[in-house]
């Protein structure tokens, strides 16, 4: 077992992590004082993964796809061909490492299966990237071609499915804030033990920016799905819909959530969004008596 290196400042990025890069680097150094201690007798099972939690590993871009005017769609492959093979768990994220002449930050970001929908297959992970106007690292990422070199570390995140916990987990998600639920969703839903009814509120600014539209409708035929899209830009009059495609051209609120109906103790809210967003419907939820263990942010 090798000694874990310590995070540098920059290598966190404060975006509320669980668990933080320095709280990974505590845990592994404790595990790391006990193989010293017992030596060959240290019996604490390694996982081998392509990505490493506390250093960086290579990855470079194996395609590039423009999915509309405002996002992206990366792929990425191993830059070392190895036997290890790349391992997340549902909900969690990447870190990827910016650095130009003047910047040098981390931000998060979610892989997603889009495998499905690939003609070529021959990638470790994806992520999707909304490019903001004066975004430097999502302009940077959106613009990267087949075969630049990127450094990636993770998994990150501690959320974790507990079969039939809940009656019903209620996902709010917006923009790219869906990207974490929808390997949460198929978990559940490739699980037959597991009688947990899902309701996803996903909210996007036009029809062209929702994500995930066609594989949504498919999970639409599990009896333990159901979902509404909450669009607050609908200006083509033009627009296909599938057939009873639940899309509402109005901006989901408090009022509306309340619906839903709620219930502390029977139901788990996942939030994913802006700090505004994720902040506005958490202190809702509080104040429906919703206990603050069964909100979680992402």
């Amino acid at each position: 077992m090798r000694q874990p290196k310590e995070p540098n400042q920059e290598d966190c990025c404060n975006s509320g992590c669980n668990p933080c890069i320095f709280d990974v680097y505590a845990k592994h150094i404790k595990l790391y004082k006990k193989f010293l201690e017992h030596g060959e007798n240290f019996s604490e099972p390694v996982v081998e993964n392509a990505i490493s939690q506390l250093e960086y590993s290579a990855f470079v871009v194996a395609d590039n796809i423009n999915l509309c005017e405002s996002h992206t769609l990366l792929t990425f492959k191993k830059k070392v061909e190895d036997d290890k093979k790349l391992k997340w768990r549902p909900g969690q994220h990447f870190l990827f490492k910016f650095n130009d002449q003047n910047n040098g930050c981390t931000r998060a970001y979610t892989p997603v299966n889009v495998k499905a929908r690939m003609s070529d297959g021959n990638f470790d992970f994806a992520i999707i990237i909304k490019r903001y106007e004066n975004g430097l690292v999502s302009n940077f990422l959106s613009c990267l071609n087949k075969g630049d070199e990127t450094l990636w570390r993770g998994p990150y995140g501690s959320y974790e499915i507990t079969e039939n916990k809940f009656s019903r987990i209620i996902m709010l998600a917006q923009g790219t804030g869906i990207a974490p639920f929808m390997s949460i969703i198929e978990e559940i839903l490739n699980n037959e033990e597991n009688m947990t009814k899902i309701l996803l509120l996903y909210c996007s600014h036009s029809i062209d920016t929702i994500l995930f539209r066609d594989e949504l409708y498919k999970f639409k035929s599990f009896w333990n799905f159901s979902y509404d899209v909450f669009v607050s830009n609908i200006s083509d009059k033009f627009v296909k819909y599938k057939y009873q495609e639940p899309i509402k051209n109005i901006k989901l609120t408090n009022e509306i959530l309340d619906q839903y109906k709620p219930l502390p103790q029977k139901d788990q809210f996942l939030l994913c969004g802006s700090q505004k967003f994720m902040e506005n419907y958490k202190l809702w939820l509080l104040g429906k008596n919703i206990a603050q263990e069964d909100i979680i942010l992402f």
